[in-house]
């Protein structure tokens, strides 16, 4: 076993991490103890205690567009202890975490395994009767059907490449599609996995990126945990293309569901000829690992990723050499997230043009799940073409916003991303077209703001999450991001150059894309709400 897997089985056992648990943890994983020492102090679900009864309170963007963080002072008044504290019986303890992704029902709270949000979740958590969120299925407004979301019902895709494509024509397929990451960056898929194939190595690896930290994007648990099918078909898919025989899912442990629903439906594939030895009653061999993490945001990032796969510390590595190159083991390894790999099926089914038209007034090929927080009036996550307009997908899609509230600005795309006012609504959301006002479609993560917020401790939530979920590798981020929340916390005026300077020395001297990011909504912010913001 990982050092990673061994310590959270004592945290389980008896709430805590001692320094025996460390010890063994060593003996067992093969690693020093300095090594496994830094394991323990890195990731947040080895470092609160617990008590008999754990609840831990959502503090992402979603839950902070709902209540300003109000629901987390009632949670730590009404349990009469502090985040990260344990009570001194031992009966109850409290920690925070970023996110559950249940932001359509925000504020959420987790009680033991039971999440439970929206109106009336706080009180229900105080009172010991917390209950299960109701989620809302997937939807899909693309006017031909439901493209994506129908594409794993039948396993058509991969019986199609299997049975009737070498593994080149498959990949030439995904790169004629002009498949886009889904996660982030929008990288093709197609030339990543290219450079897998050609990377020389013993063996080739498959991962999925199920560490969807993003507060304010749900949208990769609810394809694992209502479409497990789809992203077993879509990593057995990039198995066969690239030649890899085993794939691996990270899933977030703020998800207790998206483990154990992947690994039904892994063993009801192999039950189907599906996995295994014979795919699809051919000779191509492909099987696949479940491994939940243990809370870390900056785990998202490719490098720290495989760090987590091995059990080790979660922290970023510097690129060349890319993981495709050597990953996993030393080994090629792709890596792409949930939503990508849910778009292959597709591909290997229907074929490139018809992907392509998916989107008919896009550049971008296929469509995008998108999903929207509890401030609108029908939340959830639905499938839509590129190339409609924010103001669309707000309105037309979302239902506008709850209680006559308005739209003060979005952050689209996860904490990355830029923040578009209102007055920007009509932007079409499309990669290129996003890019060109400061935001992204990242994730798909759609949070509004209503006219109520404060856009100043809005700054202070964004500067303070980048902060806490640095990995601490690299000193721009690690120091930088908590000057910038010293800025913003004490009520005195901002100076404005110094903020600019702080900003550039993030976006050019941070290892990875948490530290380079985090200035492109606080930008957005300095430029359309500098008023609010106090700056001198």
């Amino acid at each position: 076993p990982t050092a990673l897997a061994v310590l959270k089985e004592a945290m389980e056992q008896h709430g805590e991490i001692t320094g025996d648990d460390r010890r063994v943890a060593a003996e067992r994983s093969g690693l020093p103890e300095a090594a496994v020492y830094g394991v323990s102090t890195f990731y947040d679900d080895l470092l609160a205690p617990r008590g008999s009864r754990h609840v831990r309170v959502c503090t992402g963007t979603a839950c902070f567009a709902a209540t300003a963080d109000a629901h987390i002072d009632a949670i730590r008044d009404g349990l009469g202890v502090g985040l990260g504290e344990r009570s001194a019986d031992g009966s109850v303890s409290l920690a925070e975490t970023v996110c559950l992704g249940f932001c359509h029902a925000s504020p959420a709270v987790r009680d033991g395994d039971v999440i439970d949000g929206g109106p009336g979740a706080v009180e229900r958590v105080l009172g010991g009767a917390a209950q299960p969120v109701a989620e809302p299925p997937p939807r899909s407004v693309v006017p031909d059907g439901p493209a994506l979301l129908a594409a794993g019902r039948d396993w058509e895709g991969l019986a199609r490449a299997v049975t009737s494509m070498s593994p080149e024509e498959l990949l030439d397929e995904v790169k004629a599609a002009n498949v886009r990451g889904r996660g982030g960056a929008g990288f093709p898929a197609g030339a990543k996995w290219q450079f897998a194939r050609d990377a020389p190595g013993e063996r080739t690896f498959i991962v999925a990126n199920g560490d969807e930290g993003d507060p304010g994007s749900y949208i990769d648990k609810v394809l694992m945990e209502a479409h497990p099918n789809l992203l077993i078909e879509g990593m057995a898919l990039a198995g066969y293309a690239v030649g890899a025989d085993h794939g691996f899912v990270l899933t977030r442990s703020e998800y207790p569901l998206s483990k154990p629903r992947l690994e039904a439906a892994v063993v009801h594939a192999h039950r189907d000829g599906r996995l295994g030895s014979n795919v699809c009653g051919t000779d191509f061999a492909f099987d696949i690992t479940i491994i939940e993490g243990a809370g870390s945001y900056v785990v998202g990032e490719e490098t720290a990723l495989l760090a987590c796969l091995q059990g080790l510390r979660g922290t970023v590595s510097a690129r060349p050499p890319f993981p495709a190159q050597r990953g996993l083991h030393g080994m090629p390894t792709v890596i792409n997230n949930v939503e990508t790999l849910c778009n292959i099926p597709i591909v290997a089914r229907s074929g490139a043009t018809a992907y392509e038209m998916l989107s008919p007034n896009s550049p971008t090929a296929g469509t995008k799940l998108v999903c929207f927080n509890e401030r609108f009036a029908r939340p959830g996550v639905y499938e839509v073409r590129f190339g409609m307009t924010v103001r669309e997908l707000c309105e037309d899609v979302a239902g506008g916003m709850i209680d006559g509230h308005e739209i003060k600005a979005l952050q689209i795309g996860g904490p990355l991303g830029g923040i578009l006012p209102a007055s920007l609504l009509d932007t079409p959301f499309d990669f290129d077209d996003l890019a060109q006002v400061g935001c992204m479609v990242g994730h798909g993560g759609i949070v509004a703001f209503d006219e109520n917020t404060d856009m100043r401790a809005l700054t202070r939530h964004l500067l303070n999450f980048g902060a806490t979920e640095s990995c601490g590798t690299c000193f721009p981020c690690r120091i930088g991001l908590r000057r910038g929340v010293e800025m913003f916390s004490d009520g005195r005026l901002v100076d404005r150059d110094k903020l600019e300077a702080l900003l550039e020395t993030l976006e050019l001297g941070s290892l990875c894309a948490h530290g380079g990011g985090i200035p492109a909504p606080i930008r957005s912010l300095v430029r359309y709400f500098s008023a609010e913001l106090g700056l001198a």
